[in-house]
């Protein structure tokens, strides 16, 4: 038993990297994300040191965040290396730059958020990187979140995944 399960399911995300102009795009999926400020609008995410995303932010300093609720679209660049193949033409994948940074954006997502790195912080296998959030787009999007809060997949880990199916306000 992994003692991360115990924090499973999370949201999970395909991150961009890379750099449109240059020719160079990656995506991977990610589970092992979060907000980390509001001041300065920050999230962060580990990626594993053996990576071609961790290559690629090494040398731009800039990440995307995609959210979809496409769980076969993130299996696939979850389980494919960037190093071997060129997800992008490889699952056909609808790309647009970012409109603050040079970072790679799936068209048609829930949302995307570009990242700039400022921080690195090397634990174990993986490097957490922290981005500030440069520009960000969400669609059917209120105070509170996705209004259709279902359409965000959930990984449980492996192959499984789930969505949400109820939402609870509590009395004032």
């Amino acid at each position: 038993m992994k003692f991360y399960r115990t924090l499973h399911p999370r949201p999970v995300v395909i991150i961009g990297s890379g750099n449109i102009e240059e020719g160079e795009v990656n995506f991977m999926a990610c589970s092992w994300i979060t907000p980390i400020a509001e001041d300065v609008p920050a999230v962060g995410f580990a990626c594993d040191k053996e990576h071609f995303t961790h290559t690629l932010i090494k040398k731009y300093k800039e990440f995307s965040v995609n959210i979809t609720e496409d769980i076969n679209l993130i299996w696939k660049v979850g389980t494919s290396s960037g190093k071997e193949v060129n997800k992008v033409s490889t699952f056909n994948i609808k790309i647009k730059r970012g409109k603050a940074l040079s970072v790679p954006l799936i068209e048609n997502t829930l949302a995307s958020l570009e990242c700039k790195v400022i921080r690195e912080v090397e634990v174990g296998e993986v490097v957490f990187y922290i981005g500030e959030v440069k520009s960000w787009e969400a669609s059917d999007f209120d105070e509170y979140g996705y209004k259709e809060f279902w359409r965000l997949p959930l990984h449980k880990g492996g192959k499984a995944f789930t969505f949400s199916s109820k939402k609870f306000y509590l009395p004032k």
